[in-house]
Formats: structure tokens, C-alpha cells, sequence
């Protein structure tokens, strides 16, 4: 048993002690702890009062003799309160037991003083010592009972003194003093209970504010938790309808220009018909000529051409949109090239960047062969260019180069860089512009999920990072770092993922 144990070892024991006398329903889980520590307090008091009473018979026993009048009064006296403290155990009726053993006790205090030279007793300063410590239990009321009971003897024992003869010549003086230490203890005792009281009702008060204000801020809590889960529920909502809609305005690129070479192979196809029907009428008649029919084999032959060049220029317009849109909505890992890949991108975004009046330059080696996520790089690739599109060049200023270039790096990493010569972004915006929402083109057709979408799949899905900077050619450059071979599919990104901590800027 260490030290700690040993100086534990008192109060556990009284504790023990204390417990043996409480009712038995307050022994039971759930009573109320404040009554219980009060209980508790009573005990450990009585207890003490016990044990100074059996010290006292003893000591007067070995002096005087068991048999003394005082010494009996003392064993009285214990039994008195060790009966109360059974009392208290059987019955939990503290108030009513207490006021009987008060009125029992102050009897036999009476006998002692009697027995003990009265006023003069010596007996006196430690019954105010008694009367002090008991005064602090109970209601201001039972207080003045208990002070009016023991002024009441120690007047009767005045009286007596004064008219019986046996007189001390200071019986006034020691009179008094015990009338004002009387006065005092009573003045005390009231005092200390209305602060105990006082300080009770504020602590009351403070406990039921503090418990209202953890219900609040619970509430709180949880109001703000389904906040932030419907946020992020139209974050992500949103963040697919960007998706969508970059996909969609795809769509309707592809589909004008698709339109142009399928239209003249349709015109080329019709026209061949036309030719071959008047050949046909022309035979059936007998009159097909040789010049005819060599001009007519010439005719073929050019529109066979013209049929086969939109033909299979709509092919390749098609195949292209059809793996980028594929991979856009399956979002499947496969490996791909990326100077190939980007290329289809490119190509499906043609009609978008054309229409704007803007050019591309790919600078993609050959041979760098990825393993991720195609259409994780198709979106970052039309958000880049999109982007460009819509904020570098203002009021619909035509003639920008976009500049796509890549390489590989060290440590099997692929660096990517997108650049623009519209009018840059200013340094003061480089570390907001991943923030979702934030745009310079509020009401202007721009949603501000753009590049956010893009920061959320090169740093969660691709495992790299974004910095953005200035173009030597003076407008915004974004260099996109990460690995050739793409981590495994993480779980959906957490609100510290989401962070821009860690976005580089140039």
C-alpha cells in the first residue's frame, strides 16, 4: 500500500463509518446528491460530538469515579446521541430527531452545570464550543430554539446560584459575558446560515444557467451540424451541376460542330445518288456515251472523297467527346497517354474555344503514359480552359492564345501547366480563388465552383497541388503538380481537405 494509501486511509474509514448510519434510502443510486452530502455532514459532526462525550466520561470515571453523578450524566449524555444517530438510521427523520436530542441534551447540560459549579462551571466554554458547531445545522429557526434553550439554562442556573447561597463573587461578570458570547454565537450563526443559503441559491442559479446554457449550446450544435450537412450536400450538388453544365456546354459545342461535316457528306451522298440515277436512265436508253460516263466516274470519285474526309472528321469529333464524356461521367481509373487524352480534350473543346475566337497551343511530350484517372484530368483540362475563356479576356476580346504544356519530373511526378494572355489575376485574389463560391463574375454567368472543383480533384483525387502565378506572356498561369501513377480512390474529402492551407502560389 503506497503513501497515498495510507493518508487516504482516515477518511475512507470515516466514511465508512459515516455510511453505516444513513437511512437506507439514501444508500440508493439516484438519491439527491445535495440532501446526501448534508446527511453525511450531520453524521460525521454527531460523530465527533460522540466521541468528545465518551473522552470526557472517561476522563472524569478515572478522577471521580463511574458512579459520579457527572460522570453518569456523561454516559447519559452518550447514549442520548448515540440514540439519535440509530434514531436517524431506522426512521431518516433528521429535523424531528435532532430537536428532541436538543431538548434532552440541554437538560442534562443543565445537571452538569449543577454538578460542576454552575456559571463558574469549566464546563461552560466548551458547551459554546458544543453550541457553535450544532448551531450551523438547521434552519434559522431551530437556531433560535436551540440558543433561547441554552439561555434559558444558563438563566435558570443563575437563579439558582444567586438564591441557593453557593455564590461566586464574579457570578455577574461571568453572567454577562456568557449572555454576549451568547448573542455573538447567535448573531454568527444566523449570519453564516443567510451567506450558506445565499451561496446555496447561487450556486442553484449558476448550475440550472449552466445546464440551460449546455442545453442551448447544444442545440446549437446540432442546429449548426445539419447546417453544415445541407451546405455540403449544395456544395456537392452544385459541384456536379458544374460538372454537368461543363459537360452539357460540351455537348452543344460537339454537336455544331458534328453538324458541319455530317451535313456535306449528307449533300455529297445526295448528290452522288442524283448523279448515279441520271447515269441509270441515261444507260436504260441506250444513249450513255463514253464521256459521259468517264465524267460521271470523275464526279464520284470527288464526292466519294468529299464524303469520306466529313465522315470520318464527324468520327473522330464524335470518338473524342464520346471517351472524354465517358470518362467524365464513369470517372473509372484506366491508363491513358496524356498527350493523347488532352489532345481529345482539346478537340471537344474546339468549337467552344473557336467560337470565342481563341487558339490553343498543346506543348504535350509523346510517351508519358499515366495511370489514374482520365476523367479527373478531362475536367481539370475544360475548367482550365472554360475558365480562361470567361474571365481572362474582358469584354469578349478575341485573338488570346491558351498554352497547354506538360513534362515529367522527378519521382515519377507529371507537371502540367495552363497559361493564358488575357489580363492575369491579381496577386491580392491568388489565395482566395479555390475558395467555393468566390468569383469577380458575380451575376455575370460566373458560379465560382469552377476552379474550387478543380483545386478538389488535382489535390483529393489526383494526390498533387495547384499554384497559380503570372504567365511571362502576362496573363494567369496555373501549374498543376502530381503523380503519374494516381493514389487509390480516396474517400470523399473532409472539411480539412476542402482547406486552401496548403495551395501554392508563384
Amino acid at each position: 500500500m503506497g503513501a497515498d494509501s495510507w493518508r487516504l486511509w482516515p477518511a475512507r474509514a470515516l466514511r465508512r463509518v459515516t455510511d453505516l448510519f444513513l437511512p437506507a434510502p439514501m444508500r440508493e443510486r439516484g438519491f439527491d446528491e445535495k440532501a446526501l452530502l448534508r446527511a453525511r455532514a450531520f453524521i460525521r459532526v454527531t460523530l465527533l460530538i460522540l466521541t468528545g462525550i465518551l473522552v470526557l466520561y472517561t476522563v472524569w470515571s478515572v478522577n471521580q469515579g463511574p458512579f459520579d453523578p457527572v460522570s453518569l450524566t456523561w454516559a447519559v449524555y452518550a447514549l442520548l446521541v448515540g440514540g439519535n444517530l440509530v434514531l436517524v438510521r431506522l426512521t431518516g427523520r433528521f429535523h424531528e430527531i435532532t430537536i428532541a436530542n436538543n431538548l434532552a441534551g440541554l437538560s442534562l447540560i443543565a445537571i452538569l452545570l449543577h454538578y460542576t459549579d454552575g456559571i463558574a462551571s469549566p464546563l461552560v466554554p466548551l458547551f459554546l464550543t458544543a453550541l457553535a458547531t450544532t448551531g450551523n445545522f438547521g434552519g434559522n429557526r431551530a437556531i433560535l430554539y436551540f440558543f433561547c434553550g441554552f439561555l434559558a439554562v444558563i438563566c435558570g442556573t443563575y437563579a439558582w446560584q444567586l438564591y441557593g447561597g453557593d455564590t461566586p463573587p464574579d457570578i455577574h461578570r461571568r453572567f454577562a459575558f456568557l449572555l454576549t458570547a451568547l448573542l455573538l454565537l447567535v448573531l454568527s450563526n444566523l449570519s453564516s446560515q443567510s451567506a450558506r443559503t445565499k451561496t446555496r441559491r447561487m450556486l442553484a442559479q449558476a448550475r440550472d444557467a449552466a445546464i440551460e446554457g449546455r442545453r442551448r449550446a447544444e442545440q446549437a450544435q446540432a442546429a449548426t451540424e445539419k447546417t453544415l450537412i445541407d451546405l455540403r450536400d449544395a456544395q456537392a450538388q452544385m459541384i456536379l451541376q458544374e460538372k454537368m453544365a461543363s459537360l452539357g456546354s460540351m455537348v452543344a459545342g460537339v454537336a455544331h460542330e458534328v453538324n458541319t461535316p455530317v451535313g456535306l457528306a449528307v449533300t455529297g451522298a445526295s448528290q452522288l445518288r442524283t448523279e448515279t440515277a441520271t447515269i441509270l436512265a441515261l444507260a436504260a436508253q441506250g444513249q450513255l456515251r463514253r464521256s459521259t460516263f468517264d465524267e460521271y466516274l470523275k464526279v464520284v470519285d470527288e464526292l466519294a472523297t468529299l464524303i469520306e474526309k466529313n465522315a470520318t472528321r464527324a468520327a473522330e469529333l464524335i470518338q473524342s467527346f464520346k471517351e472524354v464524356a465517358v470518362d467524365q461521367s464513369s470517372d473509372a481509373r484506366r491508363p491513358f497517354d496524356l498527350r493523347s487524352y488532352v489532345g481529345e480534350v482539346l478537340t471537344s473543346l474546339a468549337p467552344r474555344i473557336r467560337h470565342a475566337g481563341h487558339k490553343v497551343e498543346m506543348a504535350v511530350p509523346d510517351g508519358i503514359e499515366m495511370d489514374g484517372y482520365p476523367g479527373a484530368m478531362a475536367q481539370v483540362v475544360t475548367n482550365l480552359v472554360i475558365n480562361s475563356i470567361v474571365h481572362a479576356y474582358p469584354d469578349e476580346r478575341r485573338g488570346g492564345t491558351l498554352r497547354v504544356a506538360a513534362r515529367r519530373m522527378d519521382g515519377d511526378m507529371v507537371e502540367l501547366a495552363f497559361s493564358d494572355d488575357g489580363r492575369g489575376i491579381p496577386r491580392d485574389l491568388w489565395s482566395r480563388i479555390f475558395e467555393p463560391f468566390f468569383t469577380t463574375r458575380r451575376g455575370m454567368g460566373g458560379s465560382g465552383l469552377g476552379l474550387h472543383l478543380l483545386y478538389n480533384i488535382v489535390t483529393v483525387r489526383m494526390g498533387g497541388t495547384v499554384r497559380v502565378g503570372a504567365a511571362p506572356q502576362g496573363g494567369a498561369l496555373f501549374t498543376l503538380t502530381f503523380p503519374r501513377i494516381s493514389p487509390g480512390r480516396p474517400l470523399e474529402p473532409t472539411a480539412s481537405q476542402l482547406s486552401i492551407d496548403h495551395v501554392a502560389v508563384q
